[in-house]
């Protein structure tokens, strides 16, 4: 393994005397570090496992930021806007405290659970199935019901509803789409209700005429009633000698079935009277139904301009909050925008120019002069240009919100011109309607007026009547029917409660910012956590990484450092098998010259574990005292696994076992090596040989090594797992305990190193193998 050694003068071969037993001193408090901190530490675990991390980080960062982008993808956002009315629009419903009225917020709530209900939803799905984002769902209606967002703000009438895809243009119409479905499934369809509402009104009036028919008084050149009214005949009623019904002057005569008529169309003859309304009958107006016609129409009247001039109020706010918004200063924020401007930075360095140039001139010479008089003119010609270009700046750059904010407004007083608009046409016809219904009033006889505003107590008293009853409850039942009838009507020509607003928006699209740094950080994430697992994984092994760490692990002293791995020492690179040779022979120097000069004759190698290099530091040990002079017997007393020959280059013969069972001769087992080392293999294990290693047995057997030798080497087995290696080490002068680069562990090496104190040995110390060729040094 060496080059041959100059022989120095050979020592005594007489047996010394067992020198007693010396405590080691501690190279440190154990557990401190002198040379090297937590974050070396940390870049040596680094340091170590480069290339997993590289090749994991590598996979788990690239999936990271795969998700991130995903997750984080910025989406085109598109979104309508559907006005709710806080009171029906309509005048039937108006100051009416029979009609029920929804609460506000809770309307709000109900309109937008419609607007995300299946069916709105299945009736937007008939008109968008074919698009990409919709046709990449495996649900599409429990996409859209999770996409879609409806929100408002509280006091608002406006409700918005939000959708966010990564197809542009897919949003606008999936938006426009439920706006669409909404008009048609809740909207239309409610209009239809109150449309079959009012038709079996119209029914049930024309049967309750009927029902009335009987009751009606003939009329003077009429010879069937029954037509006039279009009921049939009572068979009870009583009747002439000519078979006609004898009327009963009690009843009035019903009134007719109103008609539908176009807006703003007139009846023939009458320019006053809508078109399909009869000409004005007295005798066959209810005195009683006029009078409550009009009392509200004047309810109507009353109330109809206090909400046009509400509305008013409103638009003049509206228009304050208009010139506001022209008016309003620029914020700092855009102000600050502008002065990061190149031609404002330029400016304001010509500007300074100037202005230095004025005041040097002023005040080095006449401030009057000429030449001065120009610089002040051009210092303030380039302030004024200055100002002109920051008002140009911030005025493009405020501009386009300004604008984007005054069009909201724009278009909210639009809609409350509409509204103030319809208030008045609503208002100019109930006034219509009140003078011509007071004008029917005045025209019905004096008599209907007289019983109309008669007092009850004036009023002639006559016998209860069943048949009255009768009539007097259908007639009840006709006038609520006429008034359904009518308040239904007026409700269909109002304009529906919830309306668009305003349709789709063109898609924009957020921020990327937000994705891209997250994506980054999520590719650099996995790098981080393979780091992490790394340090984690280095922390609970506490593998002997460095020089340090075998001295912060035990307190006996460092007496090898050895700057290669034992799979190392026979490479071909010629430098590591020189660092090797002379890493054992500064071994051997120290063994000799502080423990051999001394009397020791027995040096035993262990090590806390198997395979962590105590044969290769046996073996090199043993060879470089041969090669210098000393007579050195090299035995393999790792009975379990033997690995000496192997580095001797010879068979694993009968040795120590055969040995132990007494079955050879110690001379015959003797291998004799080139270096002019002697080495005794292992042999071959059995019970019998490992009872025989113990007591006094194994002190007569180190005795007969020790007798023809200057030194006696002893390769052991690991010092934690075997008994026999306890027994042949404390039988020894010296211990030599090595600890192996990356498979030796620091609570394991403190233990052997324990275990070695409490057996009180003379001499012992620690041998570092696979250390750095700097550390070789120390």
């Amino acid at each position: 393994m060496h080059a041959p050694h100059t022989i120095p003068t050979t020592p005594t071969s007489a047996a010394p005397t067992r020198p007693s037993a010396v405590r080691p001193v501690t190279a440190g408090k154990p557990g401190v570090k002198p040379d090297e901190g937590n974050g070396l530490r940390i870049l040596t675990y680094v340091r170590l496992h480069w290339l997993m991390i590289l090749f994991c980080g590598t996979l788990l960062g690239s999936g990271g930021a795969f998700a991130a982008w995903e997750i984080l993808s910025s989406k085109y956002e598109s979104y309508g806007l559907f006005q709710v009315s806080s009171v029906p629009p309509t005048v039937a419903n108006q100051n009416n405290p029979g009609q029920a009225r929804t609460d506000f917020v809770t309307y709000l709530k109900t309109t937008s659970a419609l607007l995300k209900s299946e069916f709105v939803l299945n009736s937007a799905l008939r008109d968008i199935k074919d698009l990409p984002t919709i046709k990449a769902q495996k649900d599409p209606i429990k996409f859209l019901d999770e996409e879609l967002v409806i929100n408002w703000q509280d006091g608002s009438e406006v409700i918005r509803v939000t959708f966010k895809g990564h197809e542009s243009a897919d949003t606008k119409k999936i938006v426009d789409a439920v706006q669409k479905a909404f008009t048609k499934e809740v909207i239309e369809k409610d209009v239809k209700d109150k449309r079959y509402f009012m038709e079996q009104v119209e029914i049930a009036m024309q049967d309750m005429q009927k029902q009335l028919g009987r009751f009606t008084p003939v009329h003077a050149g009429s010879k069937d009633p029954v037509k006039q009214i279009g009921g049939t005949t009572d068979p009870t009623a009583p009747k002439d000698q000519n078979g006609n019904v004898i009327p009963n002057p009690m009843v009035p005569p019903p009134a007719p079935l109103p008609l539908l008529a176009p807006e703003g169309a007139v009846a023939p003859g009458n320019p006053n009277a809508p078109l399909g309304q009869p000409a004005f009958d007295p005798s066959k107006m209810d005195p009683r139904a006029l009078m409550a016609k009009i009392d509200r129409l004047r309810e109507e009247f009353e109330r109809l301009p206090g909400q046009v001039n509400d509305g008013k109020r409103r638009l003049a706010q509206m228009k304050q909050k208009l010139d506001a918004i022209q008016a309003a200063p620029v914020p700092q924020a855009t102000l600050d925008l502008v002065e990061k401007e190149q031609d404002v930075i330029v400016q304001i360095l010509r500007v300074s120019q100037a202005h230095r140039a004025y005041k040097f001139y002023s005040e080095a010479g006449d401030p009057n002069a000429p030449k001065v008089l120009e610089l002040k003119q051009a210092w303030e010609a380039h302030t004024a240009k200055l100002k002109e270009i920051r008002t140009e700046k911030a005025n493009a750059l405020e501009g386009a919100r300004r604008v984007g904010e005054a069009q909201k407004v724009a278009t909210q007083m639009d809609e409350l011109i509409a509204t103030i608009q319809r208030l008045q046409e609503q208002h100019d016809l109930v006034k219509f309607l009140l003078a011509k219904s007071e004008k029917h009033l005045a025209e019905l006889p004096p008599a209907e007026r007289a019983n109309q505003f008669q007092p009850a107590s004036g009023r002639e008293v006559v016998e209860y009547d069943p048949e009255n009853s009768r009539k007097e409850g259908q007639d009840g039942i006709f006038r609520g029917l006429v008034r359904q009838y009518y308040m239904t009507q007026m409700e269909l020509a109002s304009p529906p409660r919830v309306r668009i607003l305003q349709p789709g928006s063109n898609p924009t699209q957020k921020d990327m910012k937000k994705q891209i740094m997250g994506t980054v950080f999520a590719g650099f994430m996995g790098f981080g956590v393979m780091i992490l697992g790394v340090i984690a994984f280095e922390t609970f092994a506490k593998r002997v990484s460095s020089l340090s760490d075998v001295k912060s692990a035990t307190p006996l002293p460092v007496v090898g450092v050895i700057p290669c791995k034992p799979n190392e020492a026979n490479s071909r690179d010629a430098s590591k098998r020189t660092a090797a040779n002379e890493a054992m022979d500064r071994l051997r120097a120290h063994v000799s010259q502080a423990w051999l000069a001394r009397g020791a004759t027995t040096v035993a190698v262990t090590s806390p574990l198997g395979e962590e290099g105590k044969a290769f530091a046996a073996f090199g040990l043993a060879s470089s005292l041969a090669q210098s002079g000393y007579k050195t017997l090299l035995v393999d007393f790792d009975l379990r696994d033997p690995q000496l020959h192997d580095f001797a280059g010879v068979a694993n013969s009968p040795g120590v076992c055969e040995h132990l069972r007494t079955e050879i001769d110690l001379s015959t087992a003797l291998h004799h090596l080139p270096s002019g080392l002697h080495f005794l293999s292992a042999g071959k294990w059995s019970d019998e040989a490992r009872i025989a290693a113990t007591g006094e047995q194994l002190e007569n057997l180190l005795e007969r090594f020790r007798a023809p030798y200057d030194c006696v080497v002893i390769h052991g087995h690991a010092l934690l797992t075997a008994a026999e290696s306890v027994e042949v080490a404390r039988r020894c002068e010296v211990v030599l305990v090595c600890a192996l680069y990356r498979e030796t562990t620091s609570p394991l090496l403190k233990r052997a190193a324990e275990r070695v104190a409490t057996m009180e040995i003379p001499y012992s110390g620690v041998v570092y193998v696979g250390a750095t060729g700097e550390e070789a040094l120390c």
